[in-house]
């Protein structure tokens, strides 16, 4: 099942065209490089170096790097372009992203998309919330210069 990771691109990138956008063009610019950049780093890093799951039967591979560098980040957009301003509004909203963000990634475990070594689930509880404050800081940065 190795194409829902790219069945999902394509019905992201089909909802960022079309959704009404609160984001400007530079800001979708520089923000899908960045966290294109994070994904496929950290991926290297936890797949490649440490060993602590595999991507697609693991390996370097063409079509993975792909998807590292345009899936994670199309969902980054999404999640920026509707994120609320208020603290109290944007903590529901992250909440209700890391669940999302788990279950997806548990999905594409069930379909022998990314195999885990050593990671454990609920170590991506963390990764999805530091990279949730991440990108929220990244914006406000972008948008204070």
């Amino acid at each position: 099942m190795y194409w829902f990771p790219y069945l999902s691109l394509a019905f992201n990138l089909i909802i960022i065209w079309f959704m009404p956008k609160r984001l400007t063009n530079k800001e979708i610019y520089v923000s899908w490089a960045v966290i294109a950049l994070i994904n496929l780093s950290t991926d290297v890093m936890l797949s490649l170096y440490f060993r602590l799951d595999e991507l697609n039967g693991g390996g370097v591979q063409l079509w993975v790097h792909i998807i590292e560098l345009t899936l994670g980040a199309s969902f980054g957009i999404i999640f920026l372009n509707f994120m609320p301003e208020s603290r109290r509004s944007f903590f529901f909203y992250t909440a209700a992203w890391v669940i999302f963000s788990v279950l997806y990634e548990m999905g594409t475990v069930q379909l022998d998309f990314i195999n885990y070594i050593s990671w454990k689930w609920w170590y991506s509880v963390f990764y999805y919330f530091a990279a949730f404050l991440f990108v929220r800081w990244h914006l406000h940065y972008i948008r204070s210069n």
